[in-house]
C-alpha cells in the first residue's frame, strides 16, 4: 500500500471545483476462424482508475457479473469481467461499463529556481522504490546515464537537472505514433516517438541519476476527438467519441514532490517553462494508471503477437460526455476520444491499444 500512496501523492496542489464526467467503455470480441480460442482474464480486465488529489471515480454500470482485483505489480486495480473466455467459431462477446468521474483543475506550484532543492533532499526509500532498472525502464543500461550525466552539473538541483534532460529530449525526439510502445533505446536511436515513448525515455534517464520517477496513463477529454482506428494487423480496432488516452511522466522534484512532466502535448521554450506548463493540471486529463514496475512494453507486444496470430477480431469504443461543469452547470458536452492503445498497454493488465494517443 506504501507505493500506491506514494504514487497519488500531489503535494503543495490545492484541487479547484470539479467537473463531472461520464465515461463508456465498451469491448467485442469476434471469432472468425474454424476453432475455438481462449480469452485470457487479462483479455477482459478494464481499468478501476486511480483516486488522486483531483479525481475520484465509480462504477455506474456494468453489462456482466464482475470481480475487483489487483490487476498487476503496480497495484493498479480492475474489474474482471464473467463472461465465456471460450470462443467458439462465428461466436461474439461484448460487455459494456459506464464510469462517473469528478475532475478538478489543480493549482499549478511556481516552479522557481530560487526555491528548487538538491539531490539530497530526495529521500533514500524514493531512491529505492522508483529508481531501479527494469524491462520498460532499463537505467542500468550505462548508455542513459553517460548521456543524462552530461547534461547536468553537479551542483545543479533537481529541478534544473530534470530541465535538461526535458530539453534534451524535446529537441532531439520527433513524434511519431507507433502501434506498441517502444523501449527507450529505440526512441533515442530514431530520434521518434510519441507521448509514452518520450516519457519512458526521460523516466530512465531520471532513475539512471537517481531522480524518482514512474509513467502515468489516463484520459485525455476533448469535444474535438471522433475516430476510428484500426492496428494490429485489423485484430484492433478502436472508435473513439470523445477521449483520448495520453501517458505523461512523473518525476520528484524537491520541495513540490511529484511532478507531471508532458514532453509531447505542449510547446515551450525551455525546460522549465514545459515543466510549469504541464497540462496535466488540467480536469480534462484524468489519470488511470501507474507503471512503474510492471512490463508495460513486453507486456503489449506479447498481447500483439498473440492476437496477430489468431481468429479473434477486438473492437474498442470509447465515449465521453460531460455532465456537470462548474463553469457550464446546465450544458452537456461531448468529450474525448481514441487511444485504446494506452489502455490495452498497461503491462499484463490492458493490452490491445493501437497507440492513436493524444499526443
Amino acid at each position: 500500500m506504501a507505493l500506491l500512496v506514494l504514487n497519488l501523492l500531489f503535494p503543495l496542489v490545492v484541487a479547484k471545483a470539479p467537473t463531472v464526467y461520464e465515461y463508456t467503455l465498451e469491448y467485442r470480441f469476434e471469432n472468425r476462424g474454424t476453432t475455438d480460442f481462449t480469452l485470457t482474464e487479462a483479455d477482459v480486465a478494464i481499468p478501476l482508475f486511480i483516486n488522486t488529489t483531483g479525481t475520484a471515480m465509480r462504477l455506474v454500470e456494468i453489462s456482466h457479473d464482475y470481480r475487483t482485483e489487483v490487476m498487476d505489480d503496480d497495484g493498479n486495480k480492475g474489474i474482471i469481467v464473467d463472461i465465456d473466455l471460450t470462443l467458439s467459431p462465428g461466436e461474439e462477446e461484448s460487455f459494456t461499463a459506464t464510469y462517473e468521474i469528478m475532475s478538478s483543475e489543480l493549482e499549478v506550484p511556481e516552479f522557481t529556481l530560487s526555491v528548487a532543492e538538491g539531490f539530497d533532499e530526495i529521500q533514500s526509500e524514493l531512491v529505492d522504490e522508483y529508481c531501479f532498472s527494469t524491462e520498460t525502464f532499463p537505467s542500468d543500461d550505462p548508455m542513459f546515464y553517460d548521456i543524462a550525466s552530461g547534461l547536468v552539473d553537479e551542483e545543479d538541483t533537481v529541478l534544473e537537472s530534470v530541465s535538461n534532460l526535458v530539453e534534451y529530449i524535446v529537441d532531439e525526439t520527433t513524434y511519431c505514433n507507433y502501434e506498441t510502445p517502444q523501449y527507450p533505446n529505440n526512441t533515442l536511436a530514431n530520434h521518434l516517438g510519441d507521448c509514452d515513448d518520450q516519457s519512458i525515455l526521460l523516466i530512465t534517464m531520471c532513475r539512471s541519476l537517481d531522480i524518482p520517477a514512474y509513467l502515468q496513463v489516463g484520459i485525455y477529454v476533448h469535444n474535438a476527438i471522433n475516430d476510428q482506428d484500426s492496428s494490429w494487423d485489423d485484430h484492433l480496432t478502436n472508435n473513439a467519441d470523445g477521449v483520448a488516452w495520453h501517458g505523461w511522466a512523473m518525476v520528484y522534484i524537491p520541495p513540490w514532490g511529484w511532478v507531471p512532466v508532458d514532453l509531447t502535448m505542449t510547446n515551450a521554450d525551455s525546460g522549465l517553462e514545459l515543466i510549469q506548463s504541464a497540462p496535466e493540471y488540467n480536469s480534462n486529463i484524468i489519470p488511470v494508471l501507474n507503471v512503474s514496475k510492471q512490463p508495460y512494453i513486453g507486456g503489449t507486444l506479447e498481447a500483439r503477437d498473440r492476437f496477430i496470430n489468431s481468429s479473434v477480431y477486438v473492437t474498442i469504443s470509447d465515449t465521453a460526455k460531460v455532465n456537470y461543469s462548474a463553469d457550464n452547470p446546465l450544458q452537456n458536452y461531448l468529450l474525448l476520444g481514441i487511444g485504446a492503445a494506452l489502455l490495452v498497454a498497461i503491462g499484463l493488465m490492458f493490452k490491445y491499444g493501437n497507440q492513436n494517443k493524444a499526443y
